[in-house]
């Protein structure tokens, strides 16, 4: 029995010293999402975001930690084994960082998103991206909780796992 537990810290204790880089390539992903919005989309101002987008989502995967699969991290940060890493926690601080740069991305408007809110074990929270002048649900969502090795982006419309509801009571500087 002491040898399964001393397995099961082991196991831990490796995982939870990984370190999570998103590739470049998700750049290149992002960019091309953020330009299929509008043909009038600047492609200086999509190029920047993408990048920005790739370099605060590696600074986040390096302060969290996560480990193994989005629900089990959850638990290890209930447990208060791990600090920090649930949807919330993801999804406020890229909107955050991106409500500070709203005068420079001219385009672009940074919003939060939620599904199933309320509910304790299926609410889930995203950041989103939407033009200037269009509707929420024709941007992007972009969640950095589901996918610990990437950037998980996709039309609101088009995102099979949820049904997203505009999160206007948890923004910041309105």
């Amino acid at each position: 029995m002491f040898r399964y537990i001393i397995s099961i810290c082991l196991v831990f204790f490796v995982l939870a010293c990984q370190r999570v880089y998103i590739p470049q390539s998700a750049q290149t992903k992002i960019y091309m999402q953020l330009i299929s919005l509008d043909s009038f989309v600047s492609h200086r101002q999509a190029k920047r975001l993408a990048k920005e987008l790739v370099y605060i989502s590696n600074h986040l995967k390096q302060k969290f930690h996560p480990v193994i699969e989005p629900h089990f991290n959850n638990l290890l940060v209930n447990l208060g084994i791990q600090k920090g890493g649930l949807c919330y926690e993801w999804s406020d601080s890229l909107y955050l960082y991106f409500k500070t740069k709203e005068d420079y991305y001219t385009d672009f408007k940074f919003h939060l998103l939620v599904s199933h809110q309320g509910e304790y074990w299926s609410e889930h929270n995203a950041f989103a991206i939407s033009l200037k002048g269009h509707d929420i649900e024709d941007g992007l969502v972009v969640d950095l909780w589901r996918d610990i090795d990437g950037i998980y982006v996709s039309k609101i419309k088009e995102d099979k796992s949820y049904h997203w509801v505009y999160r206007k009571d948890r923004e910041i500087f309105r």
